[in-house]
C-alpha cells in the first residue's frame, strides 16, 4: 500500500473540511484530485505530507505515520499545483530540467530522467517550447 487514509477529519474552527475522508492507493495508481474549491483537494495532501495537522484518522504513505521529516519518502511523491509553477524564460525541458534538480544532484541521472519524464507525458515534440505557447502546445497532447 503507497497511501492508506482511513476516516481523516480536519476541521478548520467549526468547520468540517474533510469528513471520514478514505483513500487507498497501490503501487501504480495516479490519482486526481478534482472538485470545486474548499471541498478539501489541498488540505487532504497537505495532511497526507504531514504539512498539517489533523484532527482524526489515520494517514499512512509508504508505510510510515508521519512523514514530515521522511525526506527520501517526500522525494517518491509528485504533485501537479493548479496553477503551475514554471519559469517564463525557460523551455518545457529546462523547467522540468531543474525542478528535477532539485532531488537529484547527478547530471546524468537527472538527463535520464528528464527525459523519461518527456516521454511519459508525450511532450518530445513540445520540450522546447517556452512557457507563453505551453497552453497552445498542450491542447495537442
Amino acid at each position: 500500500m503507497i497511501i492508506k487514509i482511513e476516516d481523516l477529519i480536519k476541521k478548520f474552527k467549526e468547520k468540517i473540511v474533510l469528513d471520514h475522508f478514505n483513500l487507498s492507493l497501490e503501487k501504480g495508481d495516479v490519482l486526481g484530485l478534482i472538485g470545486p474549491n474548499g471541498c478539501g483537494k489541498t488540505t487532504s495532501i497537505m495532511c497526507m505530507l504531514s504539512l498539517l495537522k489533523y484532527d482524526s484518522g489515520t494517514i499512512e504513505v509508504f508505510g510510515k505515520k508521519d512523514i514530515s521529516n521522511e525526506y527520501e519518502i517526500k522525494k517518491k511523491i509528485g504533485i501537479v499545483p493548479q496553477e503551475l509553477a514554471v519559469f517564463n524564460n525557460l523551455t518545457v525541458k529546462e523547467n522540468i530540467d531543474y525542478f528535477c534538480g532539485l532531488y537529484i544532484s547527478n547530471k546524468n541521472e537527472r538527463k535520464r530522467l528528464v527525459n523519461e519524464a518527456i516521454e511519459f507525458t508525450g511532450l518530445q515534440s513540445h520540450e522546447k517550447c517556452w512557457k507563453r505557447s505551453y497552453q497552445v502546445g498542450l491542447k495537442d497532447v
